[in-house]
């Protein structure tokens, strides 16, 4: 008999934060950090709902 799944944690946000502080202590400018959280947020949603199957 399988082990029931336990629910899965949300990491990402973490690593996006990691990722954009990171950004910043090494100079970035505020307009470049935005960027790139805006397209580390597309990237999470496309990986998401390709994770899904394209079901909503």
């Amino acid at each position: 008999m399988p082990a029931p799944e336990s629910p899965r944690r949300k990491t990402w946000p973490y690593a996006v934060t990691a990722v954009l502080v990171y950004a910043l202590n090494e100079g970035w400018s505020a307009a470049d950090v935005i960027k790139l959280a805006a397209v580390l947020l597309v990237l999470v949603a496309l990986v998401v709902q390709a994770g899904s199957g394209g079901e909503q």
